[in-house]
């Protein structure tokens, strides 16, 4: 068991966020949850974990001052932060004539802004305690285009190329920089779509699943958000102490077209 270690995952009240929190926490890591989330979220997810082994924060991170609020507050109750997890994401489709400029704003400040913000103010953390892992939550479009996906596709892209770089400036150290690239994976927003696929195409939930699966991913089957948790909780472990700067896809093929 490990209870020394702590982890601090953007975007984890929900989805594929809170999966990887669950996961370490089943762990035994002390866990650092946040999300820009209604107050009755933060409550019920304050019941599901001891206060003594979480932080749970309702706050905007697109805000640099709050970026460095939440670093001290972890800081001070957890004394370190060994690993971090850049999961806040958000995503808007349009094509790029109609794209709005606002929408482009806020995209790139939440996918790729916060994960640059994130990762300079917790890594002289790791490197005053020896050791950090920092895992990127990248997307195949991190590796490939999407028509009408402009925003997401440059910041996911932009990511991969963080992951890099921060790889790079890490490469002697006992810290690794590394990102997932999911394909399709069953969260909530997923959910939505597919249930917009099955009332227009009139289909059952299962048809319209493979109907926004087939010409994408291979396999016609769902990343799980388990699967992802346990990818990154390999990364966090001693054997994968030399992989890094890798932009690892989890897609059912997807890039491999």
């Amino acid at each position: 068991m490990n209870f020394q270690k702590t982890i601090l995952v953007t975007g984890s009240t929900s989805g594929i966020g809170l999966a990887i929190t669950e996961k370490f926490y089943s762990e035994f890591y002390n866990v650092v949850i946040v999300g820009k989330v209604k107050l009755t979220v933060i409550n019920k997810l304050k019941k599901n974990f001891d206060k003594d082994r979480s932080l749970i924060l309702n706050l905007d991170l697109t805000k640099v001052n709050n970026i460095k609020k939440l670093i001290i507050l972890a800081k001070k109750k957890f004394k370190k932060i060994d690993v971090l997890v850049n999961c806040a994401g958000m995503q808007a489709v349009s094509p790029i004539d109609k794209y709005s400029e606002d929408i482009w704003t806020k995209l790139l400040d939440i996918n790729l802004n916060v994960a640059f913000y994130m990762t300079k103010y917790a890594l002289p953390i790791m490197r005053k305690n020896n050791w950090g892992r920092i895992i990127n939550i990248a997307s195949t479009h991190g590796l490939i285009g999407s028509v009408n996906k402009s925003a997401y596709t440059a910041s996911k892209h932009g990511i991969v190329g963080l992951t890099k770089v921060t790889a790079l400036e890490t490469a002697k150290e006992n810290i690794t920089c590394n990102s997932i690239c999911p394909g399709f994976v069953l969260t909530e927003l997923i959910q939505d779509q597919i249930d917009t696929i099955a009332k227009k195409f009139k289909l059952s939930n299962a048809k319209a699943q493979i109907q926004l699966l087939k010409d994408k991913q291979p396999s016609l089957r769902f990343v799980q958000k388990s699967h992802i948790a346990d990818l990154i909780y390999f990364l966090c472990s001693d054997s994968a102490s030399e992989i890094t700067g890798a932009n690892i896809p989890i897609d059912g093929g997807w890039t491999a077209q």
